[in-house]
């Protein structure tokens, strides 16, 4: 392919509104070190832009360049890499796709308004033929059907799976949900910033729960235990969140609970000395315990064992 040609183009033939190839549903202002780099030294990669049969141009690339070059530095023109009008739109969000990638992994977001850009111009196994492999995945529409539901998300989870706050498999979790089992948990792992295996675990737990109690998600998160804990003003976030945890834990294995309780307070009672320990099988499945004892060497073991030997064999 022939290289693009570089013109000094007027920013006021520019689209800014255009977002046909833009990969982000919202806008995403420039970072402090970018603002910083172009000031200090200037735009060393130019915009990319599509010329249009009206002589305007649509942003390919670069709108965060020329948002400070129009903006900050008031400039009328910048200089662009200019993409042929018969340019095919694919192979234009191809090139989108192309610039993301050059500043490493592009978010979960950028992929899945990607791909529902890409799947409006060509069939399944074409989107996950050309473009999976540049994102390291097999080029199979199973990877397709997993990320394409994110970018339906709505805005407020769309920005924070963009900034993280949420990771991509609890993103796709929220996606199947109804609106308000989606916003209730959202605020939730949100407000407390859970962890992502709590995330994923919080789902789980309100989604087999809500099944259970036939009810829904955004109703068992407004019982006044959950507000109760949320609103608490003396509670760090981590305090509320393992109460919030145990809270719907309890409701969700209440069996598992109580067989916890009846250990703690076994544990309690037994003050056992440091070195040695009672453990409880995997989930309480059995009814069966663990005494372990830890000596410090050889010596301290064989100088206490004729005692617990003795001990053991009048069991």
């Amino acid at each position: 392919m022939k290289p693009f040609p570089i013109k000094n183009i007027p920013i006021k033939l520019i689209d800014r509104d255009d977002h046909s190839f833009s990969l982000m549903p919202f806008d995403d202002p420039p970072g402090k070190a970018l603002t910083r780099h172009i000031t200090r030294i200037g735009i060393l990669h130019p915009p990319l832009i599509k010329e249009t049969a009206s002589g305007a141009f649509q942003i390919v690339a670069g709108r965060k360049r020329l948002r400070i070059v129009s903006g900050l530095l008031k400039c009328t023109s910048c200089d662009c890499l200019i993409v042929p009008e018969d340019f095919d739109t694919l192979s234009t969000l191809a090139l989108a796709l192309d610039e993301a990638l050059l500043s490493g992994p592009i978010s979960p977001l950028a992929k899945a308004i990607f791909f529902k850009k890409a799947l409006a111009l060509c069939p399944l196994e074409e989107a996950a033929r050309r473009f999976l492999p540049l994102l390291n995945l097999t080029p199979h529409p199973y990877h397709l059907q997993q990320i394409a539901p994110l970018a339906s998300l709505e805005q407020p989870l769309a920005l924070a799976l963009h900034e993280g706050r949420i990771e991509e498999k609890t993103a796709l979790a929220l996606s199947g949900l109804s609106f308000r089992d989606r916003f209730a948990l959202f605020d939730l792992i949100d407000t407390l910033q859970l962890s992502v295996s709590n995330q994923r675990k919080i789902i789980a737990i309100c989604q087999d729960l809500a099944k259970r109690e036939d009810t829904s998600i955004h109703s068992l998160l407004a019982l006044g235990e959950v507000r109760e804990i949320i609103d608490y003003p003396e509670s760090n976030l981590p305090q509320k969140t393992t109460l919030v945890m145990r809270f719907l834990g309890e409701r969700h294995t209440p069996n598992l609970a109580a067989a916890e309780k009846k250990f703690a307070e076994l544990n309690n009672r037994l003050n056992l000395p440091k070195g040695i320990n009672v453990n409880h099988a995997p989930s309480f499945e059995k009814d069966e315990l663990t005494l372990t004892a830890t000596f410090i060497d050889q010596a301290a073991f064989d100088k206490a064992w004729p005692k617990l030997a003795a001990i053991l064999l009048r069991s």
